[in-house]
């Protein structure tokens, strides 16, 4: 088989990946009354399962890049891809709560290692276009994440229970690992540490990237925060509307980071990086603050879903400015600003659990509007930074 339809159908499935990256951020928080009456247990106890995924996705996400640079793409991602689908068989057998913890451990560590890798991928093959690749690439999360409420509120009307849509998951995941390792990966190992021989060179750059680089690694970890407060608990914060239908908010907000980012495609190489992110971050926290505010089921709607038009885009900019600002580190820079962004799932949404039995979950909520000041303050610090920073041939994110 010829390189060109070999590297189709690893492009085809990357898309495929990421899909399914976003259903996994939704499958469990979309069944998470399914679970915890199965179960019975509360939402502490949910709150701590995705603390220890959380934990586990950015182990993945952090090791990503040092295991590509060793050994390969095709290695690294593709144990991988076969970890996730053996996890959830896993997890369909489990009758007790802590055995289903431990089964679901290596889903997450999977996904993190998926998105580190894939992400370096991406920033490897589109150079020219960083902005608008990682919009596209990132669409397929945002579908993927929007199509499983859907899923899992449809199943609820016809009394289908939570291992059924696991097993459904885990059947897709291996004929996807099965169609991207048979597809033409570049290895991309030693890609990282083959790109200066000057040592003290190389520093020297490092060194004075740090401000820089911390900044993207705090925006996009807070805006992580911020992302899954809302994904992870607006069904449970809906708690008077049936599953259907609080199902249903979450499908849209996951439909608007896929329109956010849709659209991002079409215009972003035209304007400033740095303005887009900024516009999408102060207009998201206004619009979140308005969904919270007000309490019809039609309104609720529409702005949870234009939150999630503005959120979209800021995840894939944040890292297209890394792959801008660190070209000579992509392996080892994306894996980074994945766990970073992942670990922003560790503490926040966890947290809401806790929150939820004390002072409710409107109030965890608001923290999520409040998180806008330090991401915009935090990007403007790496704007500030970044003009000391030799620039990349190619498109001026300035």
């Amino acid at each position: 088989m010829s390189a060109t339809p070999r590297r189709g159908r690893l492009k085809v499935a990357v898309y495929a990946v990421f899909f399914l990256v976003g259903w996994n951020l939704v499958l469990l928080p979309s069944l998470v009354r399914s679970l915890l009456t199965d179960f019975g247990r509360g939402d502490a106890d949910f709150g701590l399962l995705l603390l220890v995924g959380a934990l586990l996705y950015t182990l993945g996400a952090v090791t990503s890049g040092y295991l590509v640079d060793r050994f390969g793409r095709p290695v690294v991602l593709g144990s991988a891809l076969v970890a996730y689908p053996v996890s959830l068989a896993l997890m369909v057998v489990c009758q007790d709560w802590t055995l289903l913890v431990i089964a679901a451990a290596p889903s997450y560590w999977a996904t993190g290692i998926l998105e580190g890798g894939i992400n370096g991928l991406f920033l490897d093959l589109h150079r020219d276009e960083r902005g608008r690749a990682m919009n596209r690439l990132h669409l397929y999360v945002a579908l993927g994440a929007f199509s499983g409420p859907l899923v899992v509120g449809g199943f609820s009307l016809l009394d289908v229970g939570w291992r059924p849509i696991l097993i459904g998951t885990a059947v897709v995941g291996a004929g996807i690992a099965a169609v991207m390792l048979t597809g033409s990966m570049p290895s991309g190992k030693g890609g990282d540490s083959a790109a200066s021989t000057d040592r003290a060179a190389r520093g020297l750059r490092i060194a004075g990237s740090l401000i820089p680089f911390g900044g993207l690694a705090i925006a996009i970890n807070l805006y992580v925060a911020a992302e899954l407060a809302v994904s992870n608990w607006v069904v449970r914060l809906l708690d008077t509307e049936t599953v259907a239908e609080a199902t249903l908010v979450l499908a849209v907000y996951w439909a608007g980071l896929a329109i956010g980012r849709l659209g991002a495609d079409w215009f972003v190489e035209r304007m400033s990086y740095y303005t887009f992110t900024y516009l999408c971050v102060i207009a998201s926290g206004v619009l979140l603050l308005g969904a919270l505010a007000v309490t019809g089921t039609v309104a609720r709607i529409v702005l949870f879903g234009l939150v999630g038009v503005c959120y979209g885009p800021i995840y894939p900019m944040i890292m297209a400015l890394g792959g801008v600002l660190f070209p000579d580190r992509l392996n080892r820079m994306s894996g980074v600003l994945s766990a970073a962004g992942v670990s922003g799932s560790v503490l926040y949404p966890p947290l809401m659990g806790l929150v939820a039995e004390t002072v409710g979950l409107r109030a965890g909520m608001l923290g999520a509007v409040l998180l806008c000041v330090p991401i915009v303050l935090s990007v403007v610090v790496v704007q500030r930074r970044a003009r000391h920073l030799p620039a990349e041939r190619g498109h001026n994110p300035m």
